[in-house]
Order: structure tokens, then sequence, then C-alpha cells
């Protein structure tokens, strides 16, 4: 074998700054040496990895090819190490999708970290959290940017092993004044009427937005929509504000539904019954830290 892992490291370097300059400030080396190693990389390969625009080089169609083998080749080389070294402390990096980072994750962080005993307040906790979509946070776990992901939608990646996890349940709500509520109260609201209403919608990629696109299709083949938001509270408080009816889990309106703020609206289908998953590339060495978490957020 003619590819060092060192080579390796040069080439995820280069693409990550987008010049040699960068990438040997990045890893310690001398411009030189980094130019060196890259083109002795291509020789050995007999492609080119980069076009070259002035001092900047960015990768062609053979570089996009190699970038994800050479990260994996690199994490796994990671992992084997550490895998020999004494069982200290890990720094573990997590995927969340929006349900689960801003409403659920912060109370298991908490649980996690104080039966790992360390004291919360001052201490750095060994663990980085990540917050985007499903579709964001499956992409970093194929990536390997992240160790595991959260996710409250359904990944369709053959790359990536899915644990399920956690029951939830998708609640469609509006204000007490919504003309839905007022007109049906607390009655079954046919489907007939929700087409007219106006919905509060997640963007695009969204594992609440693609489950309830899922239910409700069959039944109402286009949702009227003039608002999108990328943040479940806009959604909740807009729905709070009249401005439509919205689809979110029990874990963010059940607060206001208990207030007196939202109320639910019941249709046939009813609740809408979901599972949060686990994401782990398969190529991904579990180690001892990722075990004693996925064990710990997957006992009840």
């Amino acid at each position: 074998m003619h590819i060092t892992l060192r080579q390796l490291q040069i080439f995820v370097a280069i693409a990550q700054n987008g010049g040699t300059t960068a990438a040997g400030m990045q890893i310690a080396l001398s411009q030189s040496a980094v130019s060196a190693s890259i083109a002795e990389l291509e020789r050995v390969l007999n492609v080119l990895l980069f076009d070259r625009i002035g001092k900047r080089l960015i990768l062609n169609d053979h570089g996009r090819a190699m970038l994800p083998q050479a990260v994996s080749q690199l994490k796994s080389a990671e992992d084997l190490e550490q895998g020999f070294l004494s069982d200290g402390a890990s720094l573990l990096v997590i995927g969340a999708s929006l349900t689960i980072g801003n409403y659920l994750l912060p109370r298991l962080l908490a649980d996690y970290w104080r039966s790992q005993g360390i004291a919360l307040g001052d201490t750095n906790p060994p663990l980085q959290v990540h917050i985007a979509n499903t579709v964001g946070i499956a992409a970093k776990v194929a990536n390997f940017e992240v160790d595991i992901g959260l996710v409250e939608g359904p990944c369709h990646r053959p790359d990536i092993a899915i644990m399920p996890w956690l029951k939830d349940e998708l609640l469609l709500v509006a204000s007490p004044d919504h003309p839905i509520i007022q007109e049906y109260n607390g009655g079954v609201v046919p489907f007939g009427r929700m087409a007219k209403a106006n919905w509060l919608l997640r963007e695009q990629g969204s594992g609440t937005r693609e489950e309830l696109e899922r239910v409700l299709m069959p039944h109402l083949p286009q949702l009227k929509s003039y608002l999108e938001f990328n943040d479940h509270e806009a959604i909740k408080q807009s729905a709070v504000r009249g401005l439509g009816v919205a689809c979110l889990s029990e874990l963010i309106v059940s607060d206001m539904i208990e207030a007196g703020k939202l109320a639910e609206i019941k249709t046939d289908f009813g609740r809408i019954p979901r599972r949060f998953s686990l994401l782990i590339h398969h190529q991904k060495k579990i180690t001892k830290g990722m075990q004693r978490f996925i064990d710990f957020v997957t006992t009840p």
C-alpha cells in the first residue's frame, strides 16, 4: 500500500481549508511539505484531486469521491488508537434534531453527566452537541462529523444504522380563538375544513414535516401554508397568536395546552405516533464512551 494516513490527513486538511498554507497551519506542517505531500498522493493515484484556481485548491470530481473515504479511514485509525489507550474521559460529539435538541436533550445530558460524577455549572462536560433538522443530522452522521445522531424523523440512508428509541406523539393545535376551535368546540374536525386552514409548517427536511405529510397526504393532497419556519418555538408562538394550525410534538406544546393558550384539534386519524431514533454510521466503531451514553439514554 502506497497511500499513508499522513497523506490522507493532509488531503482532508486542504479540502477543509481550501489551500496548502491554511492546511499546513492546521496540522503544523510547512506549506512546502503540504504541497509536496499532496503532489505525491496525486502521483500515486494517477489523478488530480483538486482544481487549482490561483492559490486556492478546490476539490474536483475525483477529490469529492475520495473525501468521505479519507475521512472514514482517518476516523477508523483514530478510533483504533484510542481503543488501545486507557479508558479515560472521551469527548463525544452528539447530533440532535430540533425537537430532541431543544426539549429533551438538556434534561438527558444533565442526568447523564450527574451519573458520571461530573459537577455541573463550572466543569466543561466531555461532550459536544450539534443541532439541526433530521436530514442535517443524518448527513453529519454519514460524514463522521458526529458520533451519534438523535433524530425525530425517518432516515433513509443505507450507510447509517437506525436504532428505534423513544415514542412520541404529534398533535394538531391552534389558538382557542382560532375559527376551527370556535366552530367545532372540541368535536372532530373534518378533512375538508382542515384543507381550508393556514398551516404553520417546518421547513423541508424536518422530521416533523415529513411525518405530517405522510399521514395527511392521502386526505389533504396539499397543505395551504404561507408561513414556514426552521424552529419549533416560532411555530408554537405563531399558533398561540392565532396565525394558523400547527403540528408539533407533545413535548413542545404540553405547557401551552395546560395553560389554555393552545387547544388540541381532534381529527379522524387522531394523534400521530412516531419514534425517535439513534443513528450511527455502519462503519463507526462504537467506543466505550459511546456505549455508556447509548446505554444511559436507552435504559427505561
